[in-house]
């Protein structure tokens, strides 16, 4: 095989947790197997006329460094590219709306894992909606009044940015709480953001189950499990891993979710699981892969950054 130019956009390096970044794992590995790796910002995106430039730098991996050193900025043509991650966490605000419309100029020979318009498209959290029985009773609006009359009927509810990650933004509240219409008022922004509420799942206490869906197909999975006192399972709000096993349900919902993910040309995805329902699949920068190697003794990574590689020679033989 060629040596691939392989490109990570990517959150400035300084905000990144070495230890556990599922990017750095890829660029890592993406190093390993010959590839030129470089990264880049939203801030090194640009379109000029219809030719897609990047401003990157390199990234070389030594093994006394959890982090890459950074080689000088320059310039570096979309075309060059081979394989572009986007793997920038959300906010999924105005800025990464306009860099998926860039992204989309790319030529059809690069890559994208994952490609810009699903990205634009597509809400993770509303992503279960598509296959019908997986999300709890939800409701998405901006009016608090509606958020409040949705509490009424759930008694017990969990109110949930909708462009946001890690847990960020997200609040339960219960019919008796004196607080509730300040708090609804407070989580709209005074109806000026659209919110997702859904009917609270006691199982939640038990954590959620995470599975990382390559091309599809399930590649590991593990249990975010809630700090004390929290209901949140993410890893970034506290929560921690522990070994688990996927049973005939998880299973069967993994299958329908990556058929649905194949249909729309989503490479990797995370799905998060409690009970019989999905809350969201992640489909902007799907994280936990670290962990399930702690807990598994593989490295995950080669997996994902091996398929790359044949679904880079696959958009090869397509055009020949």
């Amino acid at each position: 095989m060629a040596t691939l130019t392989s490109v990570f956009i990517i959150d400035p390096p300084e905000r990144l947790a070495p230890a556990t970044d599922t990017s750095l794992a890829f660029m890592r590995e993406s190093e390993r197997r010959g590839h030129r790796v470089f990264f880049t910002t939203l801030g090194g995106l640009q379109l000029d006329n219809d030719r897609v430039t990047l401003k990157v730098r390199p990234a070389a991996f030594t093994p006394a460094h959890a982090l890459f050193e950074a080689g000088e900025e320059h310039e570096l043509a979309g075309s060059d590219c081979d394989i572009v991650y986007m793997r920038k966490d959300p906010p999924v605000d105005t800025a990464y709306i306009h860099a998926t419309w860039i992204l989309e100029r790319l030529p059809p020979r690069v890559l994208q894992i994952n490609p810009a318009p699903a990205l634009r498209n597509q809400c993770e959290k509303l992503i279960p909606l598509h296959l019908p029985g997986l999300l709890p009773p939800t409701l998405m609006t901006r009016d608090a009044a509606a958020l409040d009359a949705f509490l009424v009927r759930m008694n017990h509810i969990v109110v949930k940015p909708l462009d946001d990650c890690s847990g960020r933004g997200v609040i339960t509240l219960q019919r008796d709480d004196p607080q509730r219409q300040a708090r609804l008022e407070h989580a709209t922004l005074g109806g000026e953001r659209f919110v997702q509420a859904q009917r609270f799942l006691p199982e939640i206490a038990q954590g959620d189950k995470r599975v990382l869906l390559l091309g599809g197909e399930v590649l590991g999975w593990v249990r975010r499990v809630p700090a004390d006192g929290d209901f949140r399972s993410n890893v970034n709000a506290g929560g921690h891993c522990e070994a688990c096993d996927l049973d005939e349900s998880d299973h069967a919902i993994c299958a329908r979710i990556g058929n649905w993910l194949r249909q729309h040309g989503i490479h990797f995805a995370g799905v998060d699981i409690v009970g019989r329902h999905v809350l969201e699949v992640n489909i902007t920068s799907p994280s936990c892969l670290r962990e399930m190697n702690a807990l598994s003794g593989q490295r995950l990574e080669q997996a994902v950054v091996a398929y790359a590689e044949a679904q880079w020679q696959s958009l090869g033989s397509r055009r020949a």
